[in-house]
C-alpha cells in the first residue's frame, strides 16, 4: 500500500508535535508516524508504566559485545520522551552557542541564542514553564507562570552559592484548566496529579487530533528512507503486525531521538563521517553533603525549587567542564539506613536516631556538567534485528573525559569550601539519573555535521532531522527547551515554503 502526504514527521515526541503544530498553523498537512501507541496519563498511572506492549515498543538499542549496556531511556508512544521527563526546562546561555569562539573547546553552534531567542520565549508559554525573569537570559516576556517559591533547603544554602535562582520547570505553580500544581513528591516521571507538562496536553489543548490537515498512525516505525537525485522518493514504514506500506511525501523530518534518527539515517544509507557519532547523554551526579544543623529538608512546592550557577560560565571552560548544581527539596531519604541495620540485625531507638540524623542533617545536589564531543561515543547498525525485523541499534558510549571529571572533582572541593559556614562536608557520590539525553548524533554546522543551520541534510534536500541528535555542543543545561525552541524554529521555516 502507498500513501501521499505533505509532510511527514517521524516521531511524535517534543520535536516531532511542535514542528506539527507549526505546520497546521500555516495550513500544510502533516501526518506524524509513531513507532508506539497512544496511552492517556489516566492509563500510564493505572500500570505504572509509558508505553503499551507491543512489537514496536521494545527498545533495540544493545551495547557492544562484551560492555556493560549504559542505561538509555526513551519512550515509544505518543508524547515520546515528554511522558517521563521531570520537567527541568532552563535554556542554554548564550556563550554555549560559541564554545570554540569563547573558549577554544568544543564547537560553535551555526545559529546564535539570539537566534531562538523568541522561540525559547514561545517554547516557555506553550510548555508553561513556571520561573522568573533571569539576566543571563533576556527576554521581552516573563514566563507564563510564577516560579515556584524557594524552598527552606533553597534559603539555607542559597547565599553561599550564589548566583542562585529559581529554577525554570514544566510543573505547574497555579491550577491550569484543572489541573493542580506540582504536589512536590519528587516523582515527577509519572506525575500523580498531572502538573508536569507534556506533549499529550499539547495535543488536548491545541486540538491538534481534531485538525482535518492532521494525521497520526500510531504502532509504526519508519524503516527506511528511498532516496534518489539529492531527495527522499518514499519512506518505508513497517506496523507491529510486521506489515509493510511505502509513503510519498514533499518534506521529511526525523524527529524520533538522537539514537533513532542517526539509526534511521544508517538504515537509508545515508552514512557520512559524522553520522551516529559524537553522541552524549548528560550522566547526573547526586551529591551528599553533611551539614552541622538541620537541612530543614522535605518541605517545597516542587521537589527542586532553585538551583546554582556558580559553575555554569567563566573562562576556565577552556579547561575544565560547566556544570549546573540544583538543590533537592527532599534531601535523602535514608532507606540504605533502614536497609542495611536490618541487614545487620539492628533494631530499635538508635536506628530510629541514625535514620533521623541522616534526614535531617544531609543535603542533596544534583550535578548535571558538558564533556567535550567525543566521536569513540556512536551509534551503528547491529548484524542482530528487532522484533520487527530491523538492525538493533549498537550504541557505544565511553567513560566520561578528564574535561568532565575533572571539573567534578573541583566542584566537591569548593562546594565544601562555600558550605564551610554550615559545616559541609562531601559524604558520598553516586552516578543517577543516567540515559535520558541522547544528544549530538545528527549535528548541525555550515559546510560541516550532518544538517545545516536550518535543520536540512546536507546531501538531501526535503529531508530535516529535528531534536538533540542536532546539538552540535551539549552545555551543562537540560536540553528540553532547547529541543522545543529548535522544533518551533524549524516549524515556521517550514511553514514559509522550505522543503
Amino acid at each position: 500500500m502507498t500513501h501521499d502526504d505533505d509532510v511527514l514527521i517521524a516521531g511524535s515526541g517534543f520535536a516531532g508535535l511542535l514542528v506539527a503544530r507549526e505546520l497546521l498553523g500555516s495550513g500544510r498537512r502533516v501526518t506524524v508516524i509513531e513507532r508506539g501507541g497512544a496511552k492517556s496519563h489516566a492509563e500510564q498511572l493505572a500500570d505504572r508504566r509509558h508505553e503499551l506492549d507491543l512489537p514496536t515498543t521494545r527498545h533495540n538499542h544493545e551495547a557492544p559485545r562484551g560492555h556493560e549496556p549504559y542505561p538509555w531511556n526513551y519512550v515509544y508512544g505518543v508524547g515520546g520522551s515528554s511522558l517521563h521527563w521531570t520537567g527541568v526546562a532552563p535554556r542554554l546561555l548564550p556563550s554555549d552557542f560559541r564554545l570554540r569562539s569563547a573558549y577554544g573547546v568544543g564547537r560553535n553552534w551555526p545559529i546564535a541564542y539570539e537566534d531562538l531567542a523568541g522561540d525559547y520565549e514561545r517554547a516557555e508559554q506553550l510548555l508553561l514553564v513556571a520561573g522568573a525573569p533571569h539576566p543571563a537570559f533576556p527576554s521581552a516576556a516573563p514566563p507564563p507562570q510564577p516560579a515556584h517559591p524557594l524552598s527552606p533547603v533553597d534559603r539555607l544554602v542559597g547565599e553561599h552559592l550564589q548566583p542562585y535562582h529559581p529554577l525554570p520547570q514544566a510543573r505547574l505553580s497555579r491550577p491550569v484548566d484543572g489541573r493542580p500544581p506540582c504536589c512536590g513528591n519528587g516523582f515527577c516521571a509519572l506525575c500523580p496529579v498531572d502538573a508536569r507538562q507534556s506533549m499529550l496536553h499539547l495535543l488536548e489543548s491545541e486540538r491538534m487530533l481534531e485538525d482535518p490537515n492532521f494525521t497520526l498512525v500510531t504502532s509504526t516505525a519508519v524503516a527506511a528512507l528511498r532516496t534518489g537525485g539529492g531527495r527522499v522518493a518514499a519512506v518505508e514504514c513497517v506496523d507491529a503486525r510486521r506489515e509493510r506500506s511505502l509513503r510519498r511525501a514533499k518534506t521529511v523530518v526525523l524527529a524520533a531521538g538522537g539514537i533513532e534518527n542517526a539509526a534511521l539515517l544508517l538504515r537509508s544509507s545515508l552514512e557520512d563521517r559524522h553520522t551516529g557519532r559524537w553522541l552524549y547523554d548528560h550522566g547526573h551526579r547526586l551529591v551528599h553533603v553533611r551539614i552541622d544543623r538541620s537541612a530543614l529538608a522535605g518541605r517545597g512546592a516542587s521537589h527542586i525549587t532553585g538551583l546554582s550557577y556558580a559553575w555554569a560560565d567563566g573562562p576556565w571552560r577552556s579547561e575544565r567542564a560547566s556544570q549546573l548544581l540544583l538543590t533537592l527539596n527532599q534531601g535523602a531519604l535514608g532507606s540504605r539506613v533502614i536497609v542495611d541495620a536490618l541487614a545487620a540485625g539492628r533494631r530499635g531507638a538508635a536506628v530510629r536516631a541514625e535514620f533521623r540524623d541522616r534526614a535531617e542533617r544531609l543535603l542533596v545536589f544534583d550535578v548535571v556538567g558538558e564533556d567535550l564531543p567525543s566521536e569513540a561515543r556512536r551509534v551503528e547498525l547491529s548484524s542482530r534485528r528487532d522484533a520487527l525485523g530491523l538492525p538493533r541499534s549498537r550504541v557505544h558510549y565511553g567513560a566520561d573525559s578528564p574535561y568532565l571529571d575533572g571539573a567534578r572533582a573541583r566542584l566537591y572541593h569548593e562546594l565544601e569550601d562555600r558550605l564551610r559556614p554550615l559545616g559541609g562536608k562531601v559524604v558520598e557520590v553516586r552516578p543517577a539519573g543516567e540515559g535520558s539525553h541522547q544528544l549530538g548524533t545528527c549535528f548541525m554546522g555550515d559546510g560541516d555535521g550532518v544538517v545545516d543551520r536550518d535543520l536540512r541534510h546536507h546531501r538531501v534536500e526535503n529531508l530535516f532531522v529535528v531534536g538533540g541528535s542536532a546539538f552540535p555542543s551539549y552545555s551543562s543545561h537540560h536540553p528540553t527547551l532547547t529541543i522545543c525552541a529548535l522544533a518551533l524554529r524549524l516549524g515556521r521555516t517550514l511553514a514559509g515554503g522550505a522543503g
